[in-house]
């Protein structure tokens, strides 16, 4: 099964205010859309401090206007 994982790409996009990872690999490709929102707002919480939430919030403000 790593063998498998090893061979493949993982290409990484933002599109219409989501995150698109697309897998291709041997097997197959499996595509997953996230918005992004919600992908910062749960990294923010599984990084402990405050720092780290002030810089996502930059982020996601400038992720808003692209």
């Amino acid at each position: 099964m790593s063998d498998l994982f090893e061979k493949g790409e993982l290409k990484i996009s933002i599109k219409e205010g989501k995150i698109c990872l697309l897998y291709d690999g041997l097997g197959g490709d499996v595509e997953v859309k996230i918005e992004i929102d919600y992908f910062l707002d749960k990294l923010k919480e599984a990084i402990p401090g405050k720092i780290d939430d002030t810089i996502i919030d930059i982020l996601k403000a400038a992720l808003k206007v692209a």
